[in-house]
């Protein structure tokens, strides 16, 4: 029986917390809690409640060290947001736990290789939860290429269409801030960059990126003739119309871990998408040349319908 603490109870822990206590019941367990915002933690133990998993203690940010030293855990699961990852992962080796991350593993190279240093002298494992290389469609590519179905790979063009509803949400969400999440090519294409490595079985030796901010954000929108702008969605009629507004009143759960938690620490989870101080691009295209001599286009967009 495996015990498990968790840091950062937003959005992205539901999926541990319910295989936890539900799915895989018999072989761990959760001990503790740990995030900045008590509303939240609140919410998660209610969450576990759900499946008969008795409420854990909760620990805020400050008090990462006492949670371990109190509980104990085999490992730590960190789920809050990006640029705290290194914080986490690597203290949490310190203290003599193994770690389950949430990708990506940081946002910059200095904090990975931070992460790398720690692993190296505590000994303790990481695990990046890349999960789409459990997809069944991707692990059968997998196979063919790994079965010379097709011969050596020479070439490899990949595409990712983010929609107007996924892609979107980034730009509402502390993602925008490029000191957040380290923007979509670290947040959400290390996920596409890695099932590459993994078909190819290589690494890149060259990579040459741009990127810009075309579609959302304030002066894309004017130039678009756009004149009505808000704030946040909740409490504005001017939302009320806006097919890019995010509504939380109509979620349970964004209602719970959101839109009731805002008195502790201020975070507004329903930004407009047109309004300023996003730094992150939208629009962005890659070049590759891995260790095989593949070559890789790839590109991203987060404003398709």
């Amino acid at each position: 029986m495996k015990k498990y603490a968790l840091v950062g109870t937003g959005g992205r822990s539901g999926l541990f917390l319910t295989a936890i206590a539900r799915d895989y019941r018999q072989e761990g367990r959760l001990v503790a809690f740990c995030d900045s915002n008590q509303t939240r933690m609140d919410y998660a133990n209610a969450m576990i409640g759900e499946f008969e998993h008795q409420s854990v203690p909760t620990y805020k940010a400050d008090e990462f060290d006492k949670m371990i030293a109190e509980t104990r855990p085999d490992f730590v699961i960190v789920t809050s947001i990006d640029r705290t990852h290194h914080h986490y992962i690597v203290r949490a080796m310190e203290l003599g736990c193994d770690v389950i991350s949430e990708k990506p593993m940081t946002i910059d190279e200095e904090k990975c290789q931070e992460i790398i240093d720690a692993v190296a002298h505590t000994g303790r494992s990481l695990r990046v939860t890349f999960n789409y290389r459990y997809e069944p469609h991707h692990s059968k590519i997998l196979e063919l290429i790994a079965a010379n179905i097709i011969g050596e790979v020479y070439s490899v063009h990949f595409e990712w269409l983010l929609n107007t509803e996924h892609g979107a949400d980034y730009f509402r969400r502390w993602h925008r801030n490029k000191r957040n999440s380290g923007g979509l090519l670290v947040h959400k294409s290390t996920h596409h960059f890695d099932l590459v490595n993994f078909w190819l079985n290589s690494e890149p030796e060259t990579v040459y990126a741009q990127g810009d901010l075309r579609f959302y954000g304030k002066a894309n929108a004017e130039e678009r003739g756009v004149t009505e702008f808000y704030n946040r969605s909740h409490g504005s009629e001017a939302a009320a119309n806006d097919p890019f507004a995010l509504l939380m009143k109509d979620s349970k759960q964004l209602t719970s871990l959101y839109l009731n938690a805002e008195h502790e620490d201020g975070y507004y989870r329903d930004k407009s998408v047109f309004d300023d101080g996003i730094n992150i691009e939208d629009t962005l295209g890659v070049i590759v040349r891995y260790k095989s001599k593949a070559i890789m286009t790839y590109s991203l967009n987060a404003y398709l319908p």
